[in-house]
């Protein structure tokens, strides 16, 4: 049983809808799980989808990027200097930094 990072609840690790590792300096892996309730709320309620690149990937209203592996959502979005978020997308075998900005006014489109 895992617990939610935010609300707290006990589920089992398949009934989290958002997840994040995070590779520590001193080798350690710390997982985080977010349940359906408090994805919505922290990382926005609307996806759109980013296309043209080898992940599947979606871009929030509020500026998340959540790749689809095994069937579940993992959140790859990167933050530096604690203002400028950006994420790392593949497009024919080559890594690409894409700005968060750019991409949202690209993407995020009503339609």
């Amino acid at each position: 049983m895992e617990r939610c990072s935010l609300c707290k609840i006990e589920k089992l690790e398949d009934d989290f809808y958002m997840y994040a590792i995070y590779n520590m300096t001193d080798g350690r892996v710390q997982k985080s799980y977010k349940c359906k309730n408090c994805s919505d709320i922290s990382y926005g309620d609307k996806w759109y989808p980013i296309v043209g690149y080898d992940q599947k990937c979606e871009i929030s209203n509020s500026g998340f990027v959540r790749e689809l592996r095994e069937n579940r959502f993992f959140d790859i979005t990167y933050v530096q200097n604690a203002s400028t978020r950006y994420v790392y997308l593949t497009k024919d075998g080559k890594n690409m930094r894409k700005n968060i900005g750019s991409l949202m006014k690209r993407f995020c489109t009503e339609r």
